[in-house]
């Protein structure tokens, strides 16, 4: 099943997959709070899928 994060908003999932984190934010006039949504969906299992180096908010310091 594929959801938009605002779809998602209020379920629970076994397995998540978020797609794209950094589109979330840049693309998302609720950027930050969509992420937070997509990222705590899954009960169980989170994986995230992205292109090229993890988001610089991820990157150990």
């Amino acid at each position: 099943m594929v959801l938009g994060v605002r779809q998602a908003e209020g379920l629970e999932f076994d397995a998540v997959l978020p797609a794209d984190p950094a589109a979330v934010l840049d693309r998302s006039v609720r950027g930050p709070n969509d992420l937070y949504v997509a990222l705590t969906r899954a009960t169980q299992r989170l994986g995230i899928v992205h292109e090229g180096r993890p988001p610089r908010y991820w990157r150990r310091r």
